[in-house]
């Protein structure tokens, strides 16, 4: 089953800012608990995060609200949960957004159709578990859990000393006598081989697409290189960080005490059809190598478990939002050390970010100044939801191989390191 990532992107009410606000931090102070939605109940849904962006920013068309959405399978299967579940909360929620028109909360067609119209597909984005189901996270991680039990009471039994290959064995008999357990019998394969080549096919399309239109490519890139320096050179400074706003977002990141954290990032597209050529461009060249890391990393970044870039305001503003471990500091240290040249690429089209050379160079690697940029255009995240809070994107992994390879023919060293595993 493939993921979706998506978002519901609605205008607000000027005067209904306050009252929306009120609510969604509500929901967001007891976030497993609330009454609204109840989030720990659906069975597809991985992240989820509530911004409201107040509309006071520059290029903004006036308040937004944002719903994002990380989830298992299709958009309607996805739409009939969240109105089975939460359809009083949807309804007061979009009640105080712009062209609303259900009567009621059981008006089922009305509150579907108005999310509906209101989608937004990420422009790139990727995914670091991929191939693993909700369902095949929570049950590999439980499976983690059972087997590192089994095997701390063969060790009280002083069976520690036994070869590598008899205490599998032990471990592989635990499994099968266990009915709660028979699912780990068999290790489907995450992704099939239409997801796996998918990505791969796309690339080839576009590079085939890129070879034939070279003798075309090579003068407008010559001319792009030379304009985009020239823009480049005339970039405005970045903004010195604003201690009041980042004092916010340092309250909701410390409050979470999770292993987990989220971010929420708007900025303003430099104008002009070069930038936005410029962007689309980088962002297409984004989603089509995020599309083949399926290895967990991406740019050697090991902490991101969704991630997605979407346009917004008719092109005007760029929002980024991500789901990733560890501290905010941590996650944008990776950035600087492992994914400067993607991030350069893509940020340095929109207003603020840190002086760049030729597009990839410079920009995030000024760590001071980026990490500036990134808090300023960062927003609250008034609610925010992870199915598994406990879980990092390389204990997913190696809780799926674990899974993998207990019942695979595996040589000594093989066992030997599987076992090292717990």
């Amino acid at each position: 089953m493939s993921h979706t990532i998506l978002t519901f992107v609605t205008p607000v009410q000027q005067q209904k800012v306050d009252d929306l606000r009120a609510l969604v931090n509500e929901i967001g102070k007891d976030i497993q608990g609330n009454s609204y939605i109840p989030f720990p109940s659906f069975r597809l849904l991985h992240f989820a995060s509530l911004v409201l962006d107040d509309g006071t920013g520059p290029g903004s068309s006036g308040p937004l609200f944002v719903f994002e959405s990380n989830f298992d399978g299709t958009l309607d299967a996805y739409l009939d949960e969240l109105f089975n579940r939460a359809a009083d909360a949807l309804h007061r929620i979009y009640g105080c957004c712009v062209g609303y028109s259900a009567m009621n909360a059981g008006d089922r067609a009305q509150i579907l159709s108005y999310l509906r119209a209101h989608v937004l597909r990420p422009s790139a984005c990727y995914v670091g578990t991929a191939g693993r189901t909700l369902e095949r996270i929570k049950q590999e991680s439980s499976l983690t859990e059972s087997l590192q039990g089994s095997l701390d009471d063969l060790i009280k039994k002083g069976d520690a000393g036994s070869p590598p290959s008899a205490i599998r064995q032990k471990l592989q008999t635990f499994v099968r006598t266990q009915p709660g357990l028979n699912w780990a019998l068999n290790s489907p394969r995450r992704l099939t081989s239409a997801e796996q080549f998918m990505p791969w096919i796309r690339i080839i399309v576009a590079a085939s697409i890129a070879l034939v239109l070279l003798p075309v490519l090579i003068p407008v890139l010559l001319v792009g290189v030379i304009v985009l320096r020239y823009k480049e050179t005339r970039d405005p400074p970045t903004p010195s960080e604003d201690k009041d706003h980042t004092k916010e977002l340092l309250e909701r990141e410390d409050r979470t005490h999770i292993v987990q954290n989220h971010m929420a990032s708007i900025t303003v597209v430099k104008p002009g059809i070069f930038r936005q050529i410029t962007l689309r461009t980088v962002l297409l060249l984004a989603d089509l190598v995020a599309g083949i890391s399926l290895k967990g990393t991406l740019l050697g970044i090991p902490s991101i478990h969704f991630a997605h870039w979407s346009l917004i305001d008719n092109g005007r503003r760029l929002l980024f939002l991500s789901n990733f471990d560890g501290s905010w500091e941590n996650y944008l240290d990776d950035f600087i050390d492992k994914g400067s040249f993607g991030l350069t690429a893509v940020w340095s089209n929109t207003a603020g970010f840190p002086s760049t050379r030729f597009l990839f160079f410079g920009g995030a690697r000024d760590g001071a100044r980026f990490k500036a940029f990134a808090r300023d255009s960062q927003r609250y995240t008034n609610a925010w939801y992870s199915a598994y809070p406990d879980l990092t994107v390389q204990t997913i992994d190696k809780n799926s191989n674990v899974r993998d390879s207990l019942f695979a023919s595996l040589d000594d060293a093989a066992t030997r390191a599987w076992l090292w595993r717990f």
